[in-house]
């Protein structure tokens, strides 16, 4: 007892001084007060998500933002960006975050938010520049840039941080006095519920086994990762579809505005808007009623002389409420209706999608941007991205000369800019993309049968690739004589010394700093090498088609993952060529590697897509092998 009690006395005197000092600490500062109490949230382990570094349950084994599984990437632990990243993000909205981390109480939350805070993605810009600090508040405490809500990993971590300040005794309520948290809808009720929710949870809560998170008891489905408990979440395939851009939800509030906007301009100039318009208005419950009185409104303006304002978002209404717009309000109205566009053709409703986009269009001709310097020059490329999406819509409804018009569109550059050096610049970026604006041009031209056309516009994107890498490569040099318009026939066997491309001395070094955009590269021109090869098979021209995808497989070698499933395109390919000749162990030989090569992808971007590729190249197998009377085995591979 006599040693016992001196520890005691120490104990308590340590622990006197640590209150005394948090005090002291919180004395005279807006928002914060001392507390004794218990904490009532768990003091979870924690970790960041490889793929989109959302900050999730150490035990989670899905990602309940992007829900990938954890298990199969685990040979990538550093994400592309880092947790750095979305601390930036979230800092444009709360500007004092670090100070926030700090006033945290000690616990693993406040440890992974600190170890976050310094750790960096794999992107070398973001691994390189230096910061200037005043600079950045500078940045953070403006309104620019902010016409983008923050994704949930970044408003998850705000969220976190005033919950655990709360939890600590911290009075949080006037930190969320200010314009933006109020945007976010981050207030002084959807605080105090969101608290009493998580205390309830952590007590009675139904905890899912992919995320760990806890939903409410009685849930079938989890609030977080979406699973039902008992099969895996599935990642959200829509983003990676194929004609589409872009990957946001449907604003339905702005889709209904904008249809509102084009049947009231019918109505103004005599159209007859009711027959029309009537089916698509009805599909989004808008009545004769409704444009009628929009007609009166805008009659009125205009008698007035009154500025009639575009359609825009229930989000950019918010900011402008708050005072938080940045001048650029006409130039982001105009950008919300044309990415509302691409996501009408996402979601297939493409009457829509042609009505916004071609409205959007002709807004982007002459309609105010908005009130910044230089905002002028801003007006092409935003036409640039609504004729790209108009191109896509007209190639997904089969409208591939349209299409081809409205890609060329894209590339036009009209009135001289008025910031010096920006035409340059855009000359400049529209040279870099010459590549792939021949591709997709070439893809129009195949799809409309022209096939010389498609041909010289293959050949065109790989002439480009050549030049911009400024670097040879064992495919392109071996192909050279046919892009030159040269037979196969006619091409020797080139000598090692032509196409010799091994590193020597700093060159070595350099070439393996950038070795996954050397992958990258080579992958791009495989693909260009395969769409070739298929225009020469719908010629019927099947010696240089052999040709090319001899030359694409060999390239196609040099590629591991996450290129398998190009690989096996190639094989596939090569096997319905074979097919098409009759060659059918030949076809049985590549269809084989395809389906190898598809089996060996463990995370397709889009699931249902691949699965249908996976599939056909599983039955093209079954063929062959039917064609050759083994009836057996092809029933195996039959799905």
């Amino acid at each position: 007892m006599a040693l016992f009690l001196p520890k005691m006395l120490l104990l308590c005197s340590n622990l006197g001084r640590s209150i005394a000092a948090r005090k002291l600490f919180l004395k005279g500062i807006p928002g914060k007060q001392a507390s004794h109490s218990v904490m009532k949230l768990e003091n979870r382990n924690y970790k960041w998500c490889h793929r989109c570094s959302g900050c999730i349950d150490e035990a989670a084994i899905y990602c309940r933002f992007c829900r990938n599984d954890l298990l199969l990437g685990e040979q990538r632990k550093d994400p592309f960006f880092g947790p750095e990243s979305r601390f930036d993000a979230a800092r444009r909205w709360v500007p004092k975050l670090n100070t926030l981390i700090e006033m945290l109480p000690e616990s693993n939350f406040k440890k992974h938010l600190l170890d976050g805070l310094h750790m960096r993605g794999r992107m070398p810009t973001m691994a390189m520049y230096e910061r200037d600090e005043e600079s950045e508040r500078q940045f953070n405490e403006s309104n620019v840039g902010l016409e983008r809500p923050p994704m949930v990993q970044e408003r998850s971590i705000i969220r976190e941080i005033l919950l655990h300040l709360k939890d600590a005794g911290v009075d949080i309520d006037p930190m969320l006095d200010t314009p933006k948290l109020r945007v976010l809808k981050f207030t002084k009720e959807s605080m105090n519920d969101a608290y009493e929710t998580r205390i309830k949870r952590q007590a009675d809560g139904r905890e899912c086994k992919f995320c760990r998170e806890k939903s409410d008891s009685s849930a079938t489905i989890c609030e977080f990762c979406k699973s039902n408990f008992v099969d895996p979440p599935k990642r959200e395939a829509r983003r990676f579809r194929k004609n589409s851009i872009g990957f946001f939800p449907l604003d339905r509030g702005l889709l209904k505005d904008v249809l509102l906007y084009i049947a009231i301009n019918r109505a103004l100039t005599g159209g007859s808007w009711r027959a029309e318009l009537a089916d698509v208005l009805s599909r989004h419950d808008i009545c004769n009623a409704d444009v009628e009185e929009g007609l009166k409104r805008r009659q009125f303006l205009i008698e007035e002389d009154m500025t009639i304002e575009l359609p825009m978002s229930e989000w950019q209404r918010s900011l402008m409420y708050e005072g938080l717009d940045d001048g650029m309000d006409g130039y982001h109205a105009i950008h919300n209706i044309i990415e509302l566009g691409q996501t009408c053709l996402h979601e297939e409703f493409h009457e829509e999608a042609e009505m916004v986009l071609n409205f959007a269009m002709a807004v982007a001709e002459s309609y105010p941007l908005g009130n910044v310097a230089g905002l002028e020059a801003m007006r092409e490329p935003l036409k640039t991205s609504g004729w790209m999406a108009l191109s896509q819509l007209y190639e997904t409804t089969g409208r591939y000369a349209e299409a081809e018009d409205a890609h060329a569109k894209m590339f036009q550059i009209g009135t001289s800019m008025a910031v010096p050096g920006l035409e340059e610049i855009m000359k400049a970026t529209m040279e870099l993309l010459s590549p792939q604006r021949s591709i997709r041009q070439g893809d129009l031209c195949f799809k409309q049968n022209k096939f010389d056309e498609a041909i010289d516009l293959y050949k065109k994107a790989l002439s480009a690739l050549d030049k911009q890498e400024d670097k040879p490569f064992i495919g392109f040099s071996k192909l050279s004589g046919l892009v030159q318009g040269e037979a196969p026939s006619s091409m020797t066997t080139p000598s090692p010394e032509d196409y010799d491309v091994a590193p020597k001395g700093a060159d070595s070094a350099t070439l393996s700093d950038v070795s996954d955009l050397v992958l990258v590269s080579t992958a791009h021109r495989v693909g260009v090498m395969k769409k070739l090869a298929e225009v020469y098979m719908a010629k019927k021209d099947f010696s240089t088609a052999v040709y090319v995808l001899d030359e694409a497989v060999e390239l196609a070698e040099q590629l591991n993952e996450p290129y398998q499933a190009l690989v096996a395109d190639v094989c596939e390919c090569y096997g319905r060529l074979n097919m098409m000749q009759k060659k059918f162990p030949d076809a049985e030989q590549q269809f084989r590697r395809a389906v190898d090569f598809y089996a060996s992808v463990k995370d397709p971007m889009d699931p249902e897509e691949f699965e249908t590729v996976f599939s056909k190249a599983s039955n093209c197998l079954a063929d062959s092998l039917e064609a050759q009377g083994k009836l057996e085995e092809s029933k195996k591979f039959r799905r």
